[in-house]
């Protein structure tokens, strides 16, 4: 076994700034206890990029490695199997898939099912797993395609991407929300029968916008999710995983009393594992995605610098995958 280990960690020294960087880590800062996996992949997420700034709401302590997501092998056994782990403590609480190594308790880790490689597993990573929690619950709400539109917001971003991706293959009518007009294309390319921005739902204090949406999947919160509230149509849900827009949104019971809608929180950290291993084992059955390579972007663990830095800006879109021990294609 490695003495020693190549992580990207951030870092601060007291009111210092905060840096980040390739170093190299002895294995014995793996402190949790449980099961030691070989990093090949992870991916970059929302969370990661504030990570990686020393975001106190998500780092606990210092030095830390980011990534919430990870695939790779089983150290005491390679020749079992990939394996991925997301959520829980991962690139939070305990070192997280931006090392060579992580150490996780057995009950995280799940084998990458028939269907889907290391690779595969984080072009979707948290995003897919969020995203195929939101399309479930729309399912479990009774939504189905003769219903009409489904409005995804945060678009471009990984759950809109994905989000988009299975709604289309599941056979709905997609609408997608962006605030980037030179994203039309991408959209559409996804599947995506129409391109909205924010301001079409009509920002204002009435308690009720005409109902254009059989459901939505809001992945930004905020007052987004208060205007997309006042515009889903009776019987409606919105499934809502997601607060870059905010933590806080105004809005009445109208949408609830007089429409009937339902608003759905999607949570993919602490998803049960009976839920994970069925939503893996459709996104790597039914519900794969044939077009993974399309909407990934590749990047070197030791360049994540300006990817951090476009994700922050709003200005990358898709999944960027995260090249740790594995090989780019």
């Amino acid at each position: 076994m490695d003495a020693v280990f190549d992580a990207y960690v951030v870092d601060k020294e007291g009111r210092g700034a905060v840096t980040a960087g390739l170093a190299r880590c002895p294995i014995d800062e793996l402190k949790s206890p449980g099961v030691l996996i070989r990093v090949q992949y992870s991916s970059l997420n929302y969370k990661d990029a504030l990570a990686a700034r020393g975001e106190p709401g998500i780092v606990k302590r210092f030095p830390h490695v980011p990534g919430i997501d990870a695939a790779g092998v089983r150290a005491d056994d390679p020749a079992a199997g990939a394996v991925l782990v997301t959520g829980y403590g991962l690139g939070t609480e305990v070192w997280g898939g931006y090392g060579d190594y992580i150490r996780v308790p057995d009950d995280w880790i799940i084998p990458i099912p028939a269907g889907l490689t290391a690779r595969d597993s984080m072009v979707l990573g948290t995003a897919g797993l969020t995203a195929a929690l939101c399309v479930d619950a729309l399912l479990q709400a009774g939504l189905d395609p003769a219903r009409g539109e489904i409005l995804v917001t945060g678009a471009t971003g990984g759950v809109g991407t994905l989000a988009i991706s299975l709604l289309v293959k599941l056979g709905f009518t997609v609408a997608a929300l962006t605030r980037k007009p030179a994203a039309e294309a991408y959209l559409r390319g996804l599947g995506a029968a129409r391109v909205v921005a924010p301001t079409d739902g009509g920002a204002s204090d009435k308690a009720l916008h005409k109902a254009q949406w059989a459901a939505a999947i809001d992945t930004v919160g905020g007052e987004v999710l208060a205007d997309v509230l006042k515009a889903v149509g009776y019987g409606g849900a919105v499934a809502a995983c997601g607060m870059a827009a905010g933590t806080r949104f105004q809005g009445s019971v109208f949408p609830f009393i007089l429409r009937g809608v339902r608003l759905l929180g999607i949570d993919s950290v602490q998803c049960p594992r009976a839920v994970r291993d069925e939503l893996w084992a459709r996104l790597a059955g039914p519900w794969r995605l044939s077009h993974l390579a399309d909407i990934e972007q590749v990047v070197d663990r030791q360049h994540l610098g300006p990817a951090i830095t476009a994700l922050l800006q709003g200005t990358r879109t898709g999944r960027t995958l995260v090249v740790v021990t594995g090989e780019p294609v």
